[in-house]
């Protein structure tokens, strides 16, 4: 009897000891779970102060230019002051030195910003993701590639004590003299729905992202000669601020019809240096 009563203590202290583990992992679990929901999204671009990035780079501010901000793109190494031109006789600074600028006159943050940056080494029809000698704008052309695209959705711009965090809705190609017809400071109200129209109707891609009039815009811009042809392209990457409460997270990123051109020189390059490596 005695030998019974110690088994059955020991099968139950067993018991006792499975169902406590089930009750532990279950309920981190749903620790796990209810932190993904209440955290899990802000990890997916940490917003990041430059401030003191910015005074330092006012150090080296000159009469032609000033430091006005600071720019960061997701997924590459753009993380460069953008210089405010204050002269029509502004002299960029050597091609070697890391930066970015407003063609704005004056430091305010307008309703459309749009920021400009050299590209030197990778302006071809097949872009290099990372190169350790890439010091500028050339990682931009990144977003030409779908799989990069997909995983970056985020910018960033530092101006007068604030972080604004952009979301990518839109990416193209525009030729030089068009995009110098928008204003350098504040766009109208039409202006801007011109504008949007033109950068969303030639994206490359289709982002699942909800576009306002009234939204806060930033164009993140450089050079490109990745159509081969005569013509002068600027390379578009824009996004709309995050607005208050919003969640930081992935979002859908769909090829639409106008990427059809771009995959047909990407495949083309791939063909051609075949052919030259043969």
């Amino acid at each position: 009897m005695r030998g019974r009563k110690k088994k059955l203590s020991v099968t139950l202290k067993r018991w006792n000891v499975v169902l406590l583990i089930v009750l532990i992992a279950f309920i981190g679990i749903l620790c796990y779970l209810l932190g993904m929901k209440l955290f899990g999204n802000k990890d997916y671009y940490e917003v990041q102060s430059r401030e003191e990035n910015i005074k330092k780079s006012k150090k080296s501010d000159t009469p032609d230019h000033e430091t006005i901000g600071w720019v960061r793109v997701q997924g590459t190494n753009i993380d460069y002051p953008v210089y405010g031109v204050l002269s029509r006789d502004f002299d960029y600074p050597v091609v070697s030195d890391t930066f970015t600028w407003s063609l704005s006159d004056d430091s305010e943050f307008h309703n459309t910003m749009l920021v400009y940056g050299h590209n030197i080494m990778n302006l071809g029809p097949q872009p290099v993701a990372h190169d350790k000698n890439f010091i500028r704008m050339e990682e931009l052309m990144n977003f030409v590639y779908y799989d990069f695209a997909k995983e970056n959705l985020y910018m960033q711009l530092s101006m007068n004590g604030e972080n604004y965090l952009y979301k990518i809705f839109a990416v193209n190609f525009m030729k030089v003299r068009e995009l110098d017809q928008y204003p350098k400071g504040e766009f109208s109200d039409t202006v801007k729905a011109t504008y949007l129209d033109e950068i969303m109707s030639s994206s490359i891609y289709d982002y699942d992202v909800k576009i306002d009039e009234d939204d806060k815009i930033l164009s993140v811009i450089t050079c490109s000669r990745f159509f081969m042809d005569d013509t002068n392209y600027d390379f578009i990457v824009t996004g709309r601020l995050v607005e208050e409460g919003e969640k930081v997270e992935s979002y859908k990123v769909s090829r639409n019809k106008n990427y059809v051109k771009v995959d047909d020189i990407l495949k083309g390059a791939d063909e051609d240096e075949t052919k030259e490596n043969a």
